[in-house]
């Protein structure tokens, strides 16, 4: 896919409920329009029958030809999925930051060029000429991820860690997703408006675009308008429960992740940023944020919920589509809905690795010959030998233990909600980083993904953290 982000004014506005009311949805009817609508409706009623639960918009034109939703957004006690239902929407909270930062640029408080020096006195000399441009377009250096999403972290608290954080490139010579780098924008966001990061999107950027239903503590949602997350087996609840303070997420999710919405309000803010100068007067910044001339698939995930926004501009389509089950990822069904309407699959970017993937069985082959590369080797033969038991043993010998390490059962929860969204993991490529390895990987699906592997330099070079990314 070209551009995909491990994250889109005529439909009517959703009204959130209060907790008082009864549950009456606005937007639970299905819209079927013409033969394509009937195709892709059909193509949706197998996916359900299939396992997929979620909700989806289709648009061609100015004309919505499919809005429906699928399966349970809750299952006990059952609630059904419809076209309001309110989902995360993961990485894509990362296009609301950009449009901020540009917004502050054309209202002049602000230039691309401003370094962390100006907003962060504090910053250390490695870090303090790294300009707002190179954390949008994530070549800072900085990496994936410090800490945990519900991590209760403050800003202080969460800067001086990053800052202490070595960058693993010197800015502006390679390129790194990176969720810091996006919260460091919403800290700037923050320090230049003299308010709360969301207080400002649903200022300047929600409620000019028509959207009702987008933020965290803002919208005050009914919680029982929310989708839950299921994994494993489990129910993992909603983006309410994930923990937060009064003013939105704590700083490991703030300004990258961490908001929900509706595919009806994504799909009004992805228009006003391509069709007027609602948000942003300057078409250059426009473009920054979405290309219009561009097959386009921007994506959110925490590997369990999925949320995804698609523009296919020479057919004249737009998808909105999100699912909160692991077993049937968005993406799934967006590639079935693709060839029903007659797009051919965004080509995937250029791979990380030099040469052909690795094939199967020969999965390790290009892990280091050292402690880190063995740890992360018995990672890998763990993972992908199906077997919790074998994964429980790699972490009682090569995980970090003490009071502040994860319990056992938490970590054979994550590696269950892998499985079973990713399947076996093919090794791609590998890089040695600052703090441990950096592994490119294909899923069974085809995915690509992230694994950041923390790992001490020293023996016994245990495993001190993980971060993963999809797409």
């Amino acid at each position: 896919m070209p551009s995909v982000s491990t994250r889109p004014r005529v439909l009517p506005v959703a009204i959130a409920l209060s907790l008082a009311a009864a549950p009456r949805l606005i937007g639970q009817e299905t819209i079927v329009r013409g033969d394509l609508g009937r195709r892709l409706d059909s193509a949706v009623t197998s996916a359900e029958r299939a396992g997929f639960s979620g909700t989806l918009l289709v648009v061609r034109g100015d004309t919505v030809i499919l809005g429906r939703g699928a399966g349970l957004a809750v299952e006990d006690p059952p609630m059904p999925f419809t076209r309001s239902t309110i989902v995360p929407i993961g990485s894509n909270t990362k296009d609301f930051t950009k449009t901020a930062i540009l917004q502050l640029v054309e209202a002049g408080h602000l230039h691309l060029e401003d370094s962390l020096g100006r907003f962060f006195p504090d910053a250390p000399p490695d870090k303090r000429g790294i300009t707002l441009r190179q954390l949008l377009e994530h070549t800072a250096g900085f990496p994936i991820g410090v800490g945990p999403d519900g991590e209760v972290v403050g800003l202080s608290a969460w800067r001086r860690r990053l800052f202490a954080t070595p960058l693993e490139f010197a800015p502006g010579t390679s390129r790194r997703y990176s969720n810091p780098g996006y919260s460091l924008l919403a800290a700037v966001v923050e320090q230049i408006t003299g308010t709360t990061y969301e207080r400002y999107l649903a200022q300047h950027i929600f409620a000019p675009a028509g959207m009702r239903e987008t933020g965290l503590v803002l919208p005050h949602s009914d919680p029982r308008r929310l989708a839950h997350a299921y994994a494993a087996g489990r129910d993992r609840g909603t983006m309410l429960d994930t923990p937060h303070d009064s003013s939105g997420d704590y700083w490991n999710l703030r300004g990258n992740g961490g908001l929900v919405s509706t595919v009806e309000d994504m799909w009004r803010f992805y228009r006003a940023i391509l069709d007027d100068t609602t948000l942003l007067r300057d078409a250059g910044h426009r473009h920054m944020v979405l290309r219009p001339d561009e097959s386009t698939v921007l994506a959110g995930s925490d590997l369990v919920s999925f949320f995804l926004y698609g523009r296919f501009p020479r057919e004249g389509i737009e998808i909105v589509l999100a699912s909160n089950h692991a077993r049937a990822p968005a993406p799934r069904l967006l590639d079935a809905l693709l060839p029903v309407a007659g797009i051919e699959p965004p080509q995937a970017g250029p791979r990380h690795a030099e040469g052909p993937a690795i094939a199967a069985g020969q999965t390790l082959a290009r892990l280091p010959d050292t402690g880190p590369g063995r740890t992360v080797a018995a990672y890998f033969d763990a993972y992908n030998s199906r077997d919790t038991a074998a994964m429980r043993a790699f972490f009682a010998e090569h995980a970090e233990a003490g009071p502040d390490a994860p319990p056992m059962e938490a970590r054979l929860d994550r590696y269950r909600q892998m499985l079973e969204n990713l399947g076996r993991l093919t090794v791609e490529s590998v890089a040695e980083t600052s703090d441990g390895i950096e592994v490119r990987a294909r899923s069974a699906n085809g995915d690509l993904v992230t694994l950041s592997f923390q790992i001490d330099a020293a023996a016994p070079y245990r495993l001190r953290g993980l971060r993963v990314q999809v797409g």
